[in-house]
């Protein structure tokens, strides 16, 4: 395959080599998985996708986790030779549901490797793509686009969480469910609503009521205290709530409202540091990701403002379009995605499937590794 020799012609040093936590071990595969779940939340993957753990035994040890974009055999030598035992794709190696597992052929020859030697392995692909920090933002970054940035195509529900609490302890869970990401509403974080009433209880006999006394109606002062939260981190927040709440039994409404997350979605648009023609803006992406790129559609014009999706990008040529934005980078663009950016007066240019995810990776390790107590590294294949 032509794009197996090219990768190895780029070489073990193609990639930064970054090793992080390098004096640190031991975690489990779950406390892993679990924390790649907070970066990249799998409700916020397409429904034909498949994210999360793929191989592996929860309970496990891992002692060193191995980032790449691929799931190759390149990329298990690497892990090996490494001593990884748990690693992170970008792609899925099980994407569609497997009726057999031919140890011949891929996936299955992976599948039974990594059953071998006993290594996990997860997959963080359109939950990645659509999250907070996630492809796009990386790519956005790694192409010198200016901020803030705005979203091409939103993905994700919000929920709103309602708690009942004293006064004195309303605080304490307003920043619990703060540092489970609710409460944000654009720039803001820790936004609520507050509103007192009167709670009724009469606890039975093998109640512990925080106040009064059981078998007695009680009536006590307290807050509605209302927060948005992501829908994937419902969760966790109300876990949260209840941690901090000093009633024996919590009372929370839990209900859906309009909206989508901050940052979740695909695509970035940004400004470029100074105006560019299309082939100018061609030459820079080809010079910043280390690939060639295409131009696709070329209306003649200066471009200040700039939309990037990484990865597959071709459906989203007209969402593209709509931000405003003057050129669309993304990679995956055929014939008939040319001809509508040319339609809409998009210049748009192609950059490759693997080069515009490529820049992800590393912010990826980085916040691993600063959640996760083991070693984090990137994988030097660029396939």
């Amino acid at each position: 395959m032509w794009w197996r020799s090219a990768a190895l012609a780029c070489g073990r040093g193609s990639l930064p080599r970054r090793l992080y936590n390098a004096h640190l071990a031991v975690a489990r595969v779950r406390d892993i998985a679990e924390t790649i779940e907070r970066i990249a939340p799998t409700p916020l993957s397409e429904g034909w996708d498949n994210c999360g753990l793929q191989v592996g035994e929860p309970a496990a040890a891992a002692n060193r986790v191995l980032v790449a974009l691929t799931p190759l055999d390149e990329v298990f030598d690497e892990a090996e030779d490494k001593g990884a035992d748990f690693l992170l794709f970008h792609h899925p190696l099980i994407f569609d549901p497997i009726k057999s597992v031919n140890t011949g052929s891929y996936p299955g020859n992976l599948v039974a490797r990594a059953l071998r030697r006993d290594l996990a392995v997860y997959a963080a692909h359109t939950s990645y793509d659509a999250a907070p920090g996630g492809v796009s933002v990386a790519l956005a970054e790694a192409l010198g686009l200016r901020g803030p940035f705005e979203i091409v195509s939103p993905r994700g529900e919000l929920r709103k969480l309602v708690v009942f609490v004293l006064e004195e302890n309303v605080d304490a869970i307003a920043d619990a469910l703060a540092g489970e990401g609710a409460g944000v509403i654009g720039e803001y974080t820790h936004c609520t609503f507050r509103t007192p009433g009167t709670g009724t209880f009469l606890g039975g006999e093998t109640t512990d009521p925080y106040l009064g006394e059981r078998g007695r109606l009680e009536k006590v002062e307290e807050i509605r205290l209302e927060i948005v939260v992501p829908a994937h981190a419902t969760r966790r927040a109300a876990a949260a709530a209840v941690a901090a709440h000093p009633y024996e039994e919590v009372a929370f409404d839990l209900y859906p409202v309009d909206g989508h997350p901050e940052g979740c979605g695909y695509g970035r648009v940004g400004a470029l540091p100074a105006p560019m023609t299309p082939e100018e803006l061609t030459e820079h992406v080809a010079s910043s990701l280390g690939f060639s790129a295409r131009l696709v559609a070329d209306p003649e014009r200066s471009i200040e403002r700039v939309a990037v999706l990484g990865g597959s990008g071709g459906s989203f040529v007209a969402e593209a379009a709509a931000s405003g934005a003057q050129a669309y980078i993304p990679g995956d663009l055929d014939y008939h995605d040319a001809l509508l950016a040319d339609s809409l007066g998009l210049t748009a240019i192609d950059a490759g499937h693997a080069a515009t995810e490529l820049p992800s990776l590393e912010p990826l390790a980085r916040r691993l590794a600063e959640m996760v107590d083991v070693p984090v590294e990137v994988s030097w294949m660029r396939r």
